[in-house]
Order: structure tokens, then C-alpha cells, then sequence
């Protein structure tokens, strides 16, 4: 059973909430930030009770979406031709909702706001759980492909510096794509000092993430002990 550990720094008002604040706070909350449209977003465990939360509304109508969804999605699973779902997003008259499904029958589940599209959140989702999971010590994140980094642009919008997990490192364009359609995404093929190639993505215009893990990424020039 996953356990909260109390957050270093409040990022909520406590009259805002009716339970303390974890160690998932301040992921959950970075979750609502990163998906247009987010109004809330909830960690629920195999039971439907809420092991964290974060944004706004109150609480208890938060918690009783998720407990809900939760058990949705596993209802969804018990059909054996789509036992392998591993989200759900459901478009409401008042609200919109996606459900991520997590190990040990935990769930991931984020209320928006009312018409918002469903844009941002392929890769924040696995992003955020791939965050949930090394705070609860899960092993297996092989269904989470995408991590979020810090990346700093030049003065013509070009990615030049990338940080994770506190060491920053130069980055070499070496290809860029951008793909045509109803809402245009831009990708960038770089090199980084440590001489790893990674595909950095900007989702809003404002958050990226890679499809390498950070710690290969940074060590990928380091010398191998013999």
C-alpha cells in the first residue's frame, strides 16, 4: 500500500483540503499545470480511496470522480477484448475526465474543465506516473515512454541546454520536425555533450519532454569502470 510521505514544501492552501499533504502532492499538482484545461488530479488506490490530490473544486466531489473512474476503467478491462486499456477519457456536459491506469491497481485520474480539448496529456500522464512510481517504489515503467525536462531555448526558439535530475547539459540541434494538423506539434532531434541523441518534444509551448531516460541521456559519455 502506497503511503504518503509528508511534503518538504506546501504548495496548496490547508484550508483547501480535507487530508495532509504527501510526497504525491506536488506531483499531482505539476500534473494540472502541464495539461490545458486541468482542473484537478487524483491518485486513488485499488479500493477508490484517495491516496493524494491536487488543484481545484472540492475535495470530496474530486475524490468521488476518481473512485468512480477507477472502477470504470476496471470495468472496461474485465472485457477480454480490451483488457489491455490502459487509459479512459470520457467527455461530460459539465466536466471532462482521463483515467490512467497504474500497477497494483492503482489509478491516475484528472477532472478538466468544461469543454476543454483533450490536448497536453499523452506524454504528461505517463510522465507524471513514471514520478508516482519512484516515489512508491514500483519496478516496471516500461508503459510510461516519455519523461518531462527542463530545457532552456536560444533566441530563435531553438532548444540549447537540457536539465534532469539536476545537471545540465548542452544540446546540438540536429533535426527538427514539425507535423501539420489541427493543433501542430514541433519535435527536435538533438545531441547532447554526453554525446546521447534524444527527440526533445514542447507541448503548450512551455513544457518538454524527451523519449530517453535522463540518467542515459547524462551518462552516456561518462568512462565505464573496467
Amino acid at each position: 500500500m502506497i503511503r504518503g510521505r509528508p511534503a518538504r514544501r506546501r504548495g496548496i492552501a490547508a484550508d483547501a483540503r480535507d487530508q495532509r499533504e504527501s510526497a504525491f502532492t506536488a506531483i499531482l499538482a505539476d500534473l494540472v499545470r502541464r495539461v490545458p484545461g486541468a482542473r484537478a488530479a487524483a491518485l486513488v488506490d485499488r479500493g477508490g480511496e484517495t491516496v493524494d490530490y491536487a488543484g481545484s473544486g472540492a475535495p470530496f466531489e474530486n475524490q468521488i470522480a476518481a473512485a468512480h473512474w477507477r472502477i470504470v476503467l476496471e470495468a472496461i478491462r474485465a472485457q477480454p477484448f480490451l483488457a489491455a486499456a490502459q487509459s479512459l477519457v470520457v467527455r461530460a456536459s459539465r466536466a471532462s475526465f482521463i483515467v490512467h491506469g497504474l500497477p497494483e491497481g492503482y489509478a491516475l485520474s484528472l477532472r478538466l474543465g468544461r469543454g476543454a480539448g483533450f490536448r497536453g496529456w499523452q506524454r504528461a500522464v505517463p510522465a507524471c506516473a513514471r514520478r508516482i512510481g519512484r516515489e512508491a517504489g514500483w519496478k516496471d515503467d516500461a508503459g510510461w515512454p516519455w519523461f518531462a525536462v527542463e530545457v532552456s531555448c536560444d533566441g530563435e526558439g531553438r532548444p540549447c541546454l537540457l536539465a534532469a535530475e539536476g545537471a545540465p547539459q548542452g544540446v546540438e540541434v540536429i533535426g527538427r520536425h514539425r507535423s501539420d494538423g489541427p493543433r501542430p506539434e514541433q519535435a527536435w532531434r538533438v545531441r547532447l555533450s554526453s554525446g546521447a541523441e534524444a527527440t526533445l518534444v514542447c507541448e503548450s509551448r512551455r513544457f518538454w519532454y524527451t523519449d530517453e531516460a535522463p540518467s542515459t541521456l547524462l551518462q552516456a559519455g561518462a568512462p565505464k569502470n573496467i
